[in-house]
């Protein structure tokens, strides 16, 4: 269950920490479990839908972060990301541009197994397999490396399985000597999870960092783990400077037959840490000497999307998600002028959706219009429209429900953050106009990120109206609906911004979570989707792109519809 906020802003101008599409039964013993249909991305031209890549040369990778890191214990990184050219996990996920996003085996030799209805999990390791340091890879490994993430230190990480493991809430971790419990070992290949309730999702829960298995000899200096960790994966550290630079090389260990998911072209990476974002977004437009084999985290501005689209050459390597991130408009149902129902649906229909595409760079490069709170790549996902204004909204639509609530003077509050970009307050300006237009006077609030979160995590936050965004740690319509409309997620830092309150809604949620059958649970997030909107607690406004350019030597280069990252275990590089 996400017990954090998955806050995402705009494409192109800043994007939501890396977080995180199933439809077979999670008990199945088969190799994987299939998304849904997704959306046609649109991927540059050295993406194809490729079973290998060029194998040697040199990848440089390009961050804007102050630093990398390599610790897998408080990391928020999906599994497609250059975490895991490091470390493996029990289970990770396979992306084509033109296919569904599966979940497969990792380490595992499935994607796990229950005999109880999702409330015990158990994984068999394969054979075989080895750390850089030649030590093989046992299940005591990969406990000891769940453990680690629950000491104090490592906070932040996603902790998922830190409120659904029995006794998690109590463990402080594994360096006080204590173990936990309800993750039981049975000789060196298998491994059991014991939750407190039955969790369908799981096989997508194992397959996140702190999964990864640690050895504990090697743990000597958990602080500084991440900067020499022993390998699981293709690559393993071979020179670390904090704040500047990471050298990674190939573990000889690792066995190509055993990975389904990373294709290990290059023969070395490196990776550049602290640099300024635009100037890597300049620096690949440019296209010169170890550029030309370089992708990166940056994020385009829309002066630079300009520049691109003036150049196929420049286009032609630009990556463009054909989903992403939720973003909305939440209304506070706590607040008097907002309790009815009618107010919130006039609301929805008097949003001109349009406008505020508009300001996110337009469909191309800012989003797709959308109405419903799940987004295409996700499981169960179905379009439908309950308050159908079209693009630009129903003016007459939105007064006569206003006048049928009886309301004839409205005025709301609309807070947004500041600090992220001015994009907010020009969308935060976007909505005000549209309810102007149907006699509902609003007043802009902006306050920096860390106030506006306070304000609209607290159960008695003072606002009417928030702008937001979402984005799902793992594609499961549960991702979504249950932290941003279950009762549990009101106060307490809880995501859940509308202070939406359904006991049907909520009994629903808690059904769908416990489903082990996957393909059974999307529908059921598919249905109480529906179900959430006809209360109308938010406006759903955009599914957000997302964005990557990376260098002409640069091959396989691709979105999938779900998660909107290209998928950096793939890549190669053109010799």
């Amino acid at each position: 269950m996400a017990n954090r906020s998955r806050r995402v802003v705009p494409a192109g101008l800043a994007l939501v920490l890396a977080l995180v599409t199933a439809g077979c039964n999670a008990n199945s013993q088969s190799t994987s479990q299939s998304t849904s249909q997704s959306t046609e991305p649109t991927k540059g031209k050295n993406a194809a839908p490729l079973e290998s890549v060029p194998q040697g040369g040199t990848l440089h990778y390009l961050s804007r972060r102050a630093t990398e890191s390599f610790e897998t214990a408080n990391a928020q990184m999906v599994p497609t990301s250059r975490l895991r050219w490091v470390h493996r996990g029990l289970t990770s996920w396979r992306t084509l541009p033109d296919k569904d996003t599966v979940l497969v085996p990792d380490l595992a030799t499935d994607t796990g197994k229950t005999d109880d209805g999702g409330k015990t999990w158990t994984f068999t390791l394969k054979e075989g397999l080895k750390f850089s340091d030649g030590s093989p890879i046992t299940a005591q490994d990969v406990k000891y490396g769940i453990e680690r993430s629950f000491a104090p230190m490592f906070q932040g990480g996603l902790g998922y399985h830190k409120t659904l493991l029995v006794g998690g809430a109590d463990y402080d971790g594994p360096y006080d000597g204590k173990e936990l419990d309800s993750i039981e070992v049975a000789g060196d290949r298998e491994i059991v999870f014991r939750l407190k309730r039955p969790f369908g999702n799981w096989p997508w829960i194992v397959s996140m960092p702190a999964f990864a298995p640690v050895p504990a000899a090697a743990d000597t200096k958990p602080e500084t783990y991440g900067e020499h960790p022993v390998a699981s994966g293709p690559y393993q550290v071979t020179s670390f400077r904090k704040g500047s630079q990471a050298v990674l090389e190939r573990n000889p260990n690792w066995k190509a037959d055993s990975d389904q998911v990373r294709f290990a072209g290059p023969d070395k990476i490196v990776l550049d840490m602290g640099l300024n974002n635009d100037t890597i977004v300049q620096r690949l437009i440019d296209d010169k000497g170890e550029d030309r084999t370089a992708i990166s985290n940056a994020l385009i501005s829309p002066s630079q999307f300009q520049r691109i689209e003036s150049d196929p050459s420049i286009s032609g390597r630009m990556a463009n998600s054909p989903s992403g991130y939720f973003r909305y408009l939440a209304m506070n149902v706590k607040r008097p002028g907002l309790s009815d129902v009618r107010v919130r649906q006039a609301i929805n229909y008097a949003i001109n959706k349009a406008e505020v595409q508009s300001v996110y760079g337009g469909p191309k490069f800012g989003g797709q219009i959308t109405s419903t709170i799940m987004t295409p790549g996700i499981p169960g996902y179905t379009a439908y429209n309950l308050y159908d204004g079209g693009d630009t909204g129903d003016v007459d639509k939105a007064k006569r429900l206003l006048a049928e609530a009886g309301v004839s003077d409205l005025k709301l509050t609309l807070t947004y953050p500041t600090d992220v970009s001015a994009i907010e307050e020009k969308e935060a300006q976007s909505i005000k106009n549209s309810l102007a237009r149907a006699g509902v006077k609003v007043e802009l609030k902006g306050l920096d990120g860390n106030t506006w979160y306070e304000l609209i995590s607290a159960a008695d936050g003072d606002y009417d109206l928030t702008t937001n965004g979402w984005g799902a740690d793992f594609p499961s319509g549960m991702s979504t609906i249950q932290p941003l409309f279950a009762s549990s997620e009101i106060d307490n830092g809880g995501g859940n911004a509308s202070k939406f309150s359904n006991p049907k809604v909520d009994a629903a949620i808690d059904a769908a979570i416990a489903e082990p059958d996957l393909g059974k649970a999307a529908t059921m997030w598919a249905a109480i989707d529906r179900q959430i909107m006809q209360d109308a607690p938010v406006v759903p406004i955009l599914v957000q792109r997302t964005q990557a350019l990376a260098g002409s030597k640069i091959s396989n280069y691709f979105i999938p519809a779900y998660p909107p990252f290209a998928n950096e275990l793939v890549v190669g590089v053109d010799r």
